[in-house]
């Protein structure tokens, strides 16, 4: 044995019996031991315990024992012995065993160092770090479980018993993207434990095998918290806590951005202290920074939820204003779809400002000059807008203070026409502001006015007559064309049931408005007002634009058939405006078609408005409907039209808008007009 293990290159120490090789072990320690079973003395398994108390398992100790003797063998791997060679002993192979045996050691002994190392490092880096099954499960926590408590470790270790849903599915969705494509997946996460404030988490998924992830898990609640605070004495001004000029610019250039990408409007108020500057002189800094505080509450406090002004750290939509600088704020208000709108959001942050501020000696009063400038109108960057909105904050104090300006001059003008006028429409229902006049309508074969149709007007106190096309599109932006449509209703169909009473049987029209139409309880609401003024519902007539009827829903169609129902007529105005087809001229259930004056005023010398208009006649009598031609300015115009079969003709040659009175007088007219072929005409049935 000796004589082949030093052929092989050992160096080889023989002892006779077990306490010698334990006294020649202690003097000179060996890399590998060989023990036979049946030694004098101590025997092989004695000396085998003695060596693995005292040096531990790391070192290889083979038991040398008969090749019969499985007892031994048994007892030897039992016992913890890293090999065995049974008698009688192969001498060619024993020296390649022993070396397969040393280089196990050495991988195992490089294994150890390594394990030492990585352990050091674990306990270097705080993160923890955990394995993640591909169903789930943490496997095992290899680091720091102190640093994530909310990590259950039990018999059931499904990371879904630590964490929520969403978060799970962070994890495997990494786990997923780092097995498919090698890479170190990277996320964060906050989460919220019961009694706790919110911490945040960063994550790296690590590939182990297709079955198994590292996971490092690091607490990075303190670099968020460091973060927002950097962040928030980057973006926001320390006296009041709003949105400084950078958080303002960055912002407005977004809403910039959107708004040309959407083709919507926006507008900047550029808002300054009227007077503040004394304020810091006579009462000190000191007070004139309280003032400020308290004034930027005030600015928050009257602006509306809808209003987006700069950028926040927490919800966007919660912040409001942005302060530039001294005693300069600013607004930032998107989807403007008024200009008006703008200046009543500054009108109400002027009262806002004009209530006292309560200092401890006396009462001190600030008055607001506010700019606003309009995108795309007035400027298509940030740093124009808030130039031009500073320069119309200027124009404010040249013109007294206390006040706002559009940067254009005739746009302050317009908007606060219009605010003063949509004020005034609200009131004039109470104030019996509304009449109606009558335009009659020409029966061509009966030759007498047997209808009309009824026409609001607006005689304001003060600014006296009110043009419609002034007011109405206004009522139907803010909805007070729904009370103002029922007034109309109730007063034609009033005044017409006195025709009635008086023998005279006259059909009345009545426009209608969209939102109208839309009401649920609109259909109740007209057969109320028919049952309350006692007017026959088939003299009714409602008239709808067709661009109203375009737009017309499974709603819209059940409204007018119910209205049919009842033997009330529907007229479709404006007809040849929109982009009618014959299935959708089918469908509705109407009676009249009113040809748009537009077409009826070219008649003459427009062969186009001539072909339109005959078309027009010809598909209406061809699917059942009358025909009203509008706008009607000249005798010629008459003559074409009835020539082409119009049976109802309306316009300014047979009678301008008259009162109830003069409407009366007017049915006793007889009005005989002559068929003329129009010249290129070769014909025409009538």
């Amino acid at each position: 044995m000796q004589a082949a293990l030093e052929k092989a290159g050992f160096d080889v120490t023989v002892a006779c019996d077990g306490a010698e090789a334990v006294r020649l072990f202690e003097k000179a320690p060996a890399d590998m031991v060989m023990l036979d079973v049946e030694m004098p003395g101590m025997n092989g398994y004695q000396v085998f315990s003695y060596l693995r108390e005292k040096i531990g398992d790391e070192l290889p100790i083979m038991m040398v024992t008969g090749m019969d003797d499985m007892q031994s063998i048994n007892h030897a791997f039992e016992a913890g012995a890293t090999d065995f060679i049974a008698k009688p002993i192969n001498w060619n192979l024993i020296a390649y065993r022993i070396l397969y045996l040393r280089r196990g050691y050495l991988n195992m002994l490089a294994l150890k160092i390594a394990n030492a190392r990585s352990k050091a490092i674990f306990s270097a880096i705080p993160d923890t770090m955990f394995i993640l099954s591909d169903k789930g499960i943490v496997i095992d926590i290899c680091s720091h479980p102190d640093n994530t408590p909310w990590l259950i470790t039990d018999a059931e270790n499904t990371l879904s018993r630590s964490l929520p849903e969403e978060i799970v599915n962070l994890y495997q969705g990494a786990a997923d993207r780092a097995r498919n494509h090698g890479t170190v997946e990277l996320f964060e996460y906050p989460l919220k434990l019961a009694g706790e404030k919110t911490r945040y988490y960063e994550n790296r998924i690590v590939v182990i095998d297709p079955q198994e992830t590292l996971c490092l898990v690091r607490d990075i609640t303190e670099r968020k918290d460091s973060e927002s605070k950097i962040f928030h004495l980057a973006y926001f001004d320390n006296l009041t806590g709003l949105p400084n000029r950078q958080s303002f610019m960055e912002r407005l250039e977004g809403e910039i951005k959107r708004a040309r990408y959407t083709g919507n409007k926006l507008a900047v108020l550029f808002l300054d202290l009227d007077g503040f500057k004394s304020i810091n002189d006579t009462m000190g800094h000191n007070t004139g920074d309280i003032v400020l505080q308290w004034a930027a509450e005030r600015l928050q406090s009257s602006t509306r939820p809808s209003d987006f002004v700069s950028r926040s750290n927490a919800d966007q939509s919660e912040v409001k204003l942005a302060r530039l600088g001294g005693d300069e704020f600013t607004v930032v208000i998107p989807n403007l779809s008024r200009a008006e709108d703008a200046l009543i959001l500054a009108h109400r942050i002027r009262e806002t400002m004009r209530r006292p501020f309560h200092l401890e000696s006396r009462d001190v009063v600030l008055t607001a000059s506010i700019g606003i400038a309009l995108y795309p109108d007035d400027g298509a960057d940030a740093e124009t807008l808030l130039k031009h909105a500073d320069t119309a904050m200027y124009h404010a104090k040249n013109e007294g203070r206390d006040n706002c300006q559009f940067y254009n001059i005739n746009l302050t003008s317009q908007a606060e026409k219009r605010m003063h006028l949509e004020n005034d429409l609200r009131n004039a229902l109470q104030q019996n502001e509304f009449y109606l006049v009558y335009q009659p309508q020409l029966d061509v074969i009966k030759e007498s006015f047997l209808s009309a149709e009824a026409l609001i007007r607006w005689q304001r106190p003060k600014q006296g007559l009110i043009a419609p096309a002034d007011f109405i599109p206004l009522a139907e932006e803010n909805g007070l064309i729904i009370p103002i449509g029922e007034w109309v209703l109730r007063t034609a169909c009033t005044e017409a049931a006195r025709w009635h009473q008086n023998g005279q049987s006259l059909q009345v029209a009545v426009n209608l408005s969209p939102l109208q139409i839309k009401n649920p309880d609109f259909v109740q609401n007209v057969l109320g007002v028919l049952s309350e003024t006692g007017f026959p519902p088939d003299k009714l007539v409602l008239e709808i634009t067709e661009g109203a009827l375009m737009e017309h829903s499974e709603n819209t169609l059940a409204t007018l058939l119910a209205l049919r129902e009842h033997h009330i007529q529907i007229a479709l105005d404006d007809f040849g405006t929109g982009y009618s087809s014959m299935n959708y001229l089918k469908r509705l259930p109407i009676n009249h078609i009113k040809v748009d004056q537009s077409f009826v005023r070219g008649l003459q010398d427009n062969k186009e408005n001539l072909a339109i208009v005959r078309a027009i006649i010809s598909l209406a009598k061809n699917l059942g409907f009358s025909v009203t031609a509008e706008g009607i300015e000249s005798l010629h115009q008459a003559q074409i039209l009835k020539y082409f079969g119009c049976e109802t003709l309306q316009g300014y040659y047979f009678s301008e808008p008259v009162t109830i009175q003069e409407m009366l007088a007017l049915t006793d007219k007889q009005w005989s007009i002559q068929a003329l072929k129009p010249p290129g005409v070769n014909h025409e049935s009538s």
